[in-house]
């Protein structure tokens, strides 16, 4: 894989909100093109990021394979939560393991789409306490790139929601914009595992 690599005039050409370029152009980001990790490293905003990302992508086929890898490994690391409520459940599981295959070019869209509404059906009959997985994992498969950060958030959300504090919600937030920097920087990434099914039965 490509590591991607923008200019400030490339990305221009997308017509960013003036406030927010107002501010990324006061950054010391330099001329030449630049990596999501040296964006990042010179103070672009997890925001930011996402937003440049998903209109590159629009025309990028890279990118939006490392979009929708991204959102594979958000609904991967929050599985757990609606497996351990639907441990019989496997559609949120396939839609992730489609979205991952899909991403390395093994299957084709039509594919994608199918698990996709199958994760979509399992968000809706799912509890409110686990839900998290099949929705992110119901985006990652079907919503326009633009849509990442809001899916990325709400299974953020969801699986901090219990302890009711910014703290966790915020780890999560963390952890999130680094495993984007991580896919959009790394010539050779690897995807989040999977939860192990048995490990998940055995904790329900």
């Amino acid at each position: 894989m490509n590591i991607p690599a923008y200019s400030l005039t490339e990305i221009a050409k997308h017509k960013p909100c003036p406030e927010r370029w107002a501010r990324v152009r006061a950054l010391k980001l330099g001329k030449g093109k630049i990596t999501a990790k040296q964006a990042v490293k010179a103070g672009v905003s997890f925001d930011d990021l996402v937003w440049a990302a998903s209109v590159i992508a629009k025309a990028d086929p890279e990118v939006e394979s490392r979009l929708r890898a991204w959102l594979a490994d958000v609904a991967a690391r929050v599985l757990h939560i609606f497996e351990r409520e639907h441990p019989a459940d496997m559609r949120a599981r396939d839609c992730i393991i489609a979205c991952q295959r899909y991403a390395r070019g093994e299957i084709d869209a039509a594919a994608r789409a199918a698990a996709g509404s199958a994760a979509w059906a399992a968000a809706g009959d799912a509890a409110r306490a686990a839900w998290a997985a099949a929705w992110a994992a119901a985006w990652a498969a079907r919503a326009a790139a633009w849509a990442a950060a809001g899916a990325a958030r709400t299974a953020a959300w969801a699986a901090a929601g219990a302890a009711r504090t910014a703290k966790p919600r915020d780890a999560e937030q963390r952890w999130q914009f680094g495993r984007l920097v991580y896919w959009l920087s790394e010539e050779r990434p690897k995807f989040w595992p999977l939860p192990d099914k048995q490990q998940t039965k055995q904790a329900a």
